[in-house]
C-alpha cells in the first residue's frame, strides 16, 4: 500500500500559532503605516486643491476661495486642536459673478487633524485661503496636516506666502498622537 504524505493536526496547529505570534508582533507597526499614509494622502489633497484654487482664480482672471466647512472661527494647533477643523471637508469656489462651487472635499475623516496654526493669519470660513486675479493671495497663513496615529516626519505644515506661493514642509508627528 502507498503511503500518503501529509500534515499531521500537530505541525499544522504550530504554523497557525507562529503566524498568529507575527502578526500580534506586525499590528501595531501596520497601524502606524497606514496612519502615515492616510496622513501623506490628506496633505497632498489639501495641496491640490490650494493650487487647484490658485490656478482657476488665474484662469478665470478673478477672486477664488477655498472655504471650510466648519464655521468654527480662529486658529488651533496640530496636537491640541482648537480653532476651525479644516478636517470637516472645505469648498473650492470661483467668487464669479455668479458665484460657483467648482469643487468640493469632505475633509479627511475622524482621525484626521488639519488646523490653520499661524495665529497671526488665521485661516477660516471669515478669512479663507484667497487668491486674487493674478494668482496672488490675498491673505497668508500656515495649514498643519496630520493624522492621530501617525509616527516620524508624516506631518506637514502647508504655507501660503504673499506672491501665492504653497510651500510645503514635512514636520514631526505630534507626541500626542503616538500613543492613539
Amino acid at each position: 500500500m502507498k503511503r500518503l504524505a501529509a500534515f499531521t493536526l500537530i505541525e499544522l496547529m504550530i504554523v497557525i500559532a507562529i503566524v498568529g505570534i507575527i502578526s500580534m508582533i506586525a499590528a501595531p507597526s501596520f497601524r502606524t503605516y497606514i496612519s502615515n499614509s492616510t496622513a501623506n494622502k490628506l496633505s497632498s489633497q489639501v495641496m491640490i486643491d490650494i493650487m487647484y484654487t490658485r490656478n482657476l482664480a488665474i484662469t478665470n482672471e478673478r477672486t477664488a476661495r477655498m472655504i471650510p466647512t466648519d464655521a468654527t472661527p480662529g486658529g488651533g494647533t496640530l496636537a491640541a486642536g482648537g480653532g476651525v477643523d479644516w478636517a470637516a471637508g472645505w469648498q473650492v469656489v470661483d467668487v464669479g459673478p455668479p458665484q460657483v462651487v467648482m469643487r468640493t472635499s469632505s475633509g479627511g475623516g475622524v482621525n484626521a487633524q488639519i488646523r490653520s496654526i499661524d495665529n497671526a493669519n488665521v485661516l477660516d470660513r471669515a478669512n479663507p485661503v484667497e487668491f486674487d486675479a493674478n494668482g496672488f493671495a490675498v491673505r497668508q497663513g500656515t495649514i498643519a496636516v496630520g493624522v492621530l496615529g501617525c509616527a516620524g516626519d508624516n506631518a506637514q505644515t502647508i504655507r501660503i506666502n504673499q506672491i501665492g506661493q504653497i510651500i510645503a514642509t514635512d514636520i514631526d508627528c505630534p507626541v500626542a498622537f503616538a500613543g492613539l
